[in-house]
């Protein structure tokens, strides 16, 4: 009969403090689930959101494409990288200014869709998070 079995994340990123309800759409923003294991809790009690999605994977270390990506999900996004079980980074997401060939633009006239070319968006001030396409100034909200 074997012991209780180890769950901690090795090696491997946290994506915590996600607003409540957007772990799916992490997951679909990131590709998951890829190889390696993904562990993924909804509604978790959090003391300083109240309540939180947070997602660890195994093996998995996001680029800055990804982290942009992620950011668009909400405000103070937490993104932990650990290696060799401990935390060696910690990161609060911010949507930056520019976005480059991280979205595709929604307006299928849009020449981004046409030419070889990255996507650029423009952040808009306020909230929900809007971008503006800078070739064909569609604006759409969020991811």
């Amino acid at each position: 009969m074997s012991g209780p079995k180890d769950f901690r994340l090795v090696d491997g990123t946290v994506i915590d403090h996600l607003p409540v309800g957007t772990s799916s759409e992490a997951l679909r923003l990131l590709g998951l689930p890829r190889e390696g294991p993904v562990t993924i809790g909804m509604n978790v009690p959090s003391s300083r959101i109240g309540h939180k999605d947070i997602i660890r994977v195994e093996g998995l270390f996001l680029s800055k494409g990804e982290l942009d990506r992620l950011s668009l999900l909400g405000a103070d996004i937490t993104v932990s990288i650990v290696r060799r079980g401990t935390v060696t980074s910690k990161t609060v997401l911010t949507v930056p200014e520019r976005l480059i060939g991280v979205l595709a633009c929604r307006n299928p006239t849009c020449i981004s869709h046409e030419e070889r070319v990255q996507s650029v968006f423009v952040r808009l001030p306020g909230q929900p998070i809007r971008l503006r396409c800078s070739y064909c100034e569609r604006v759409t909200e969020g991811p």
